[in-house]
């Protein structure tokens, strides 16, 4: 009976968690402008409920993993969730400049995964399918 209800429920749940990681790369992006503006990361803190020091992992994050430029991840949500046809979701994995090898994270240090790799986890979570990976690889060759 399990399985009957998660399965109803599954489309819900999965575009709750594609716009909730959507606000997290937001908040995140928008604590790393505000601190490249001069913000003190005590006032950031303040406004987005965080602590100073969550700020400050936040934002040593962020500069390693290039948050002022879209993801792989953020381009295949912003898709799911209706803000991007198929089409331009396509058309901007194809042609993006920074397809990432591997991030480096000054805390976590190297962090598993790179571009292709982000593809193959969206697709298994059901964000993108097959055939439109395949299609974005195919372009990018």
């Amino acid at each position: 009976m399990s399985a009957l209800t998660v399965a109803a429920h599954e489309p819900s749940l999965r575009l709750s968690y594609a716009r909730a990681r959507l606000a997290e790369i937001d908040r995140m992006r928008q604590v790393y402008l505000a601190s490249l503006d001069g913000v003190p990361q005590r006032d950031i803190a303040a406004a987005v409920h965080l602590s100073q020091a969550s700020v400050h992992r936040m934002v040593v994050r962020a500069r390693a993993s290039g948050i002022e430029r879209e993801s792989v991840e953020e381009v295949v949500l912003k898709r799911f969730v209706g803000q991007f046809s198929t089409e331009q979701m396509l058309e901007r994995l194809a042609s993006m400049e920074s397809w990432v090898p591997r991030v480096v994270d000054p805390v976590d240090g190297v962090l598993p995964g790179d571009s292709r790799a982000d593809l193959d986890s969206l697709c298994e979570d059901g964000m993108i399918s097959e055939d439109e990976v395949d299609q974005v690889l195919d372009a990018r060759e």
